[in-house]
Protein backbone atom coordinates (compact mmCIF):
# COMPACT_ATOMS: atom_id res chain seq x y z
CA UNK A 1 0.00 0.00 0.00
CA UNK A 2 1.30 3.45 -0.91
CA UNK A 3 0.04 6.58 0.78
CA UNK A 4 1.63 9.62 -0.81
CA UNK A 5 1.38 13.11 0.66
CA UNK A 6 -0.83 14.32 -2.20
CA UNK A 7 -3.29 11.52 -1.45
CA UNK A 8 -3.25 12.39 2.23
CA UNK A 9 -3.91 16.06 1.55
CA UNK A 10 -6.82 15.29 -0.75
CA UNK A 11 -8.19 12.74 1.68
CA UNK A 12 -8.19 15.30 4.48
CA UNK A 13 -9.85 17.95 2.31
CA UNK A 14 -12.56 15.51 1.30
CA UNK A 15 -12.88 14.34 4.88
CA UNK A 16 -13.51 17.91 6.03
CA UNK A 17 -16.31 18.18 3.48
CA UNK A 18 -17.79 14.92 4.71
CA UNK A 19 -17.57 15.98 8.37
CA UNK A 20 -19.53 19.13 7.55
CA UNK A 21 -22.27 16.92 6.20
CA UNK A 22 -22.54 14.30 8.86
CA UNK A 23 -26.08 12.98 9.29
CA UNK A 24 -28.68 14.87 11.28
CA UNK A 25 -32.41 14.54 11.72
CA UNK A 26 -33.30 16.17 8.38
CA UNK A 27 -30.43 14.72 6.42
CA UNK A 28 -31.63 13.32 3.09
CA UNK A 29 -30.75 9.89 1.75
CA UNK A 30 -29.15 11.46 -1.33
CA UNK A 31 -26.92 13.63 0.88
CA UNK A 32 -25.76 10.58 2.82
CA UNK A 33 -24.92 8.79 -0.40
CA UNK A 34 -22.99 11.76 -1.77
CA UNK A 35 -21.00 12.12 1.46
CA UNK A 36 -20.22 8.39 1.39
CA UNK A 37 -18.99 8.68 -2.18
CA UNK A 38 -16.71 11.57 -1.21
CA UNK A 39 -15.18 9.60 1.67
CA UNK A 40 -14.84 6.37 -0.29
CA UNK A 41 -13.12 8.13 -3.19
CA UNK A 42 -10.64 9.72 -0.77
CA UNK A 43 -10.08 6.44 1.06
CA UNK A 44 -9.65 4.45 -2.16
CA UNK A 45 -7.14 6.97 -3.51
CA UNK A 46 -5.20 6.84 -0.26
CA UNK A 47 -5.10 3.05 -0.43
CA UNK A 48 -4.31 3.01 -4.15
CA UNK A 49 -7.40 0.98 -4.97
CA UNK A 50 -10.92 1.48 -6.32
CA UNK A 51 -13.93 2.43 -4.20
CA UNK A 52 -15.74 -0.80 -5.05
CA UNK A 53 -12.72 -2.79 -3.81
CA UNK A 54 -12.66 -1.22 -0.35
CA UNK A 55 -14.53 -4.27 0.91
CA UNK A 56 -11.27 -6.21 0.43
CA UNK A 57 -9.25 -3.98 2.78
CA UNK A 58 -8.24 -5.99 5.84
CA UNK A 59 -6.31 -5.30 9.06
CA UNK A 60 -2.97 -6.25 7.53
CA UNK A 61 -3.34 -3.41 5.02
CA UNK A 62 -3.38 -0.97 7.92
CA UNK A 63 -1.11 -2.45 10.56
CA UNK A 64 1.96 -2.31 8.32
CA UNK A 65 1.73 1.50 7.95
CA UNK A 66 3.35 4.09 10.19
CA UNK A 67 1.36 5.94 12.85
CA UNK A 68 0.75 9.05 10.76
CA UNK A 69 -0.85 7.10 7.94
CA UNK A 70 -2.73 4.75 10.25
CA UNK A 71 -4.28 7.62 12.20
CA UNK A 72 -5.52 9.37 9.07
CA UNK A 73 -6.86 6.13 7.63
CA UNK A 74 -8.67 5.53 10.92
CA UNK A 75 -10.43 8.86 10.69
CA UNK A 76 -11.55 8.20 7.13
CA UNK A 77 -12.75 4.72 8.05
CA UNK A 78 -14.68 6.08 11.04
CA UNK A 79 -16.57 8.62 8.93
CA UNK A 80 -17.26 5.91 6.36
CA UNK A 81 -18.64 3.65 9.13
CA UNK A 82 -21.00 6.38 10.36
CA UNK A 83 -22.34 7.04 6.88
CA UNK A 84 -22.78 3.34 6.10
CA UNK A 85 -24.62 2.88 9.38
CA UNK A 86 -27.03 5.72 8.64
CA UNK A 87 -27.62 4.21 5.22
CA UNK A 88 -28.45 0.95 7.06
CA UNK A 89 -25.56 -1.00 5.56
CA UNK A 90 -24.82 -2.40 8.99
CA UNK A 91 -22.43 -5.21 8.05
CA UNK A 92 -20.20 -2.90 6.01
CA UNK A 93 -20.46 -0.20 8.68
CA UNK A 94 -19.30 -2.66 11.33
CA UNK A 95 -16.33 -3.76 9.23
CA UNK A 96 -15.24 -0.17 8.62
CA UNK A 97 -15.64 0.66 12.32
CA UNK A 98 -13.49 -2.28 13.35
CA UNK A 99 -10.73 -1.19 10.98
CA UNK A 100 -10.97 2.37 12.32
CA UNK A 101 -10.77 1.06 15.89
CA UNK A 102 -7.62 -0.90 15.10
CA UNK A 103 -6.02 2.18 13.54
CA UNK A 104 -6.92 4.40 16.50
CA UNK A 105 -5.83 1.89 19.15
CA UNK A 106 -2.47 1.52 17.43
CA UNK A 107 -1.87 5.29 17.26
CA UNK A 108 -3.22 6.82 20.48
CA UNK A 109 -0.14 9.00 20.92
CA UNK A 110 -0.41 10.55 17.44
CA UNK A 111 -1.75 14.11 17.08
CA UNK A 112 -3.42 15.49 13.97
CA UNK A 113 -2.60 19.00 12.76
CA UNK A 114 -6.16 20.30 12.89
CA UNK A 115 -8.40 21.38 15.76
CA UNK A 116 -9.72 17.93 16.70
CA UNK A 117 -6.21 16.58 16.90
CA UNK A 118 -6.18 13.79 19.47
CA UNK A 119 -6.57 10.24 18.20
CA UNK A 120 -7.82 9.23 21.66
CA UNK A 121 -10.80 11.57 21.19
CA UNK A 122 -11.69 9.83 17.94
CA UNK A 123 -11.49 6.39 19.56
CA UNK A 124 -13.76 7.61 22.35
CA UNK A 125 -16.25 9.02 19.83
CA UNK A 126 -16.22 5.72 17.96
CA UNK A 127 -16.98 3.76 21.13
CA UNK A 128 -19.90 6.10 21.92
CA UNK A 129 -21.31 6.17 18.39
CA UNK A 130 -24.36 4.24 17.18
CA UNK A 131 -22.19 2.19 14.84
CA UNK A 132 -20.39 0.72 17.87
CA UNK A 133 -23.56 -1.22 18.69
CA UNK A 134 -23.24 -3.28 15.50
CA UNK A 135 -19.44 -3.40 15.33
CA UNK A 136 -18.35 -4.40 18.85
CA UNK A 137 -19.40 -6.52 21.78
CA UNK A 138 -19.68 -4.81 25.16
CA UNK A 139 -16.44 -6.41 26.33
CA UNK A 140 -14.64 -5.11 23.23
CA UNK A 141 -15.86 -1.58 23.88
CA UNK A 142 -14.82 -1.96 27.52
CA UNK A 143 -11.36 -3.05 26.39
CA UNK A 144 -10.99 0.14 24.33
CA UNK A 145 -12.11 2.21 27.31
CA UNK A 146 -9.49 0.45 29.44
CA UNK A 147 -6.84 1.29 26.85
CA UNK A 148 -7.99 4.92 26.94
CA UNK A 149 -7.86 4.85 30.74
CA UNK A 150 -4.23 3.68 30.66
CA UNK A 151 -3.38 6.34 28.08
CA UNK A 152 -4.95 9.20 30.03
CA UNK A 153 -3.28 8.05 33.26
CA UNK A 154 0.04 8.20 31.45
CA UNK A 155 -0.73 11.79 30.39
CA UNK A 156 -2.03 12.64 33.88
CA UNK A 157 -5.40 13.64 32.42
CA UNK A 158 -6.97 12.23 35.53
CA UNK A 159 -10.58 13.32 35.10
CA UNK A 160 -10.68 11.76 31.63
CA UNK A 161 -9.00 8.64 32.97
CA UNK A 162 -11.68 8.30 35.63
CA UNK A 163 -14.45 8.60 33.04
CA UNK A 164 -12.87 5.86 30.92
CA UNK A 165 -12.41 3.62 33.95
CA UNK A 166 -16.08 3.73 34.93
CA UNK A 167 -17.24 3.29 31.32
CA UNK A 168 -15.11 0.15 31.14
CA UNK A 169 -16.29 -1.19 34.48
CA UNK A 170 -19.96 -0.66 33.69
CA UNK A 171 -19.72 -2.36 30.30
CA UNK A 172 -17.52 -5.25 31.40
CA UNK A 173 -19.51 -6.00 34.56
CA UNK A 174 -16.84 -5.16 37.14
CA UNK A 175 -14.03 -7.59 36.25
CA UNK A 176 -11.68 -8.12 39.18
CA UNK A 177 -8.53 -7.08 37.31
CA UNK A 178 -10.03 -3.74 36.33
CA UNK A 179 -11.40 -3.06 39.81
CA UNK A 180 -7.92 -3.74 41.20
CA UNK A 181 -6.41 -1.41 38.62
CA UNK A 182 -8.92 1.29 39.57
CA UNK A 183 -8.26 0.92 43.29
CA UNK A 184 -4.53 1.16 42.66
CA UNK A 185 -5.19 4.31 40.58
CA UNK A 186 -7.06 5.99 43.43
CA UNK A 187 -4.57 4.84 46.07
CA UNK A 188 -1.83 6.53 44.06
CA UNK A 189 -3.90 9.71 43.76
CA UNK A 190 -4.48 9.81 47.52
CA UNK A 191 -0.73 10.15 47.95
CA UNK A 192 -0.68 13.33 45.86
CA UNK A 193 -1.18 16.88 47.12
CA UNK A 194 -4.59 18.52 47.07
CA UNK A 195 -3.22 21.14 44.69
CA UNK A 196 -2.01 18.46 42.27
CA UNK A 197 -5.42 16.81 42.24
CA UNK A 198 -7.37 20.07 41.97
CA UNK A 199 -5.31 21.16 38.95
CA UNK A 200 -6.19 17.91 37.21
CA UNK A 201 -9.92 18.06 37.85
CA UNK A 202 -10.12 15.44 40.60
CA UNK A 203 -10.48 16.93 44.10
CA UNK A 204 -9.47 14.69 47.00
CA UNK A 205 -13.10 14.36 48.13
CA UNK A 206 -14.04 12.83 44.75
CA UNK A 207 -11.00 10.58 44.82
CA UNK A 208 -12.01 9.22 48.23
CA UNK A 209 -15.63 8.73 47.17
CA UNK A 210 -14.65 6.88 44.01
CA UNK A 211 -12.16 4.76 45.94
CA UNK A 212 -14.90 3.71 48.38
CA UNK A 213 -17.27 2.87 45.52
CA UNK A 214 -14.67 0.68 43.84
CA UNK A 215 -13.91 -1.10 47.10
CA UNK A 216 -17.63 -1.90 47.50
CA UNK A 217 -17.85 -3.12 43.91
CA UNK A 218 -14.70 -5.19 44.43
CA UNK A 219 -16.13 -6.93 47.49
CA UNK A 220 -19.38 -7.61 45.64
CA UNK A 221 -17.52 -8.99 42.62
CA UNK A 222 -15.49 -11.37 44.81
CA UNK A 223 -18.61 -13.13 46.14
CA UNK A 224 -20.49 -13.39 42.83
Amino acid sequence: MIFQDKHLEKALNDLETAYEGLPGEDYEYEDLTISLQIVERALAEALRTKPDLLILVDPTDIESEDDRIKAHLGRLLFVRAILLYDLRHYEFAARSARLACQAFRDTLAFEFDDEDRYVANHLHKLMMSDVASVAFRDDEIADSYEKLFDYYVQLQLLDRAEDMLFHALDLAGDPIHLLEKGIEFYDHLREQSRRFLQKRGLPLREVNESRRELEERFQAARIR
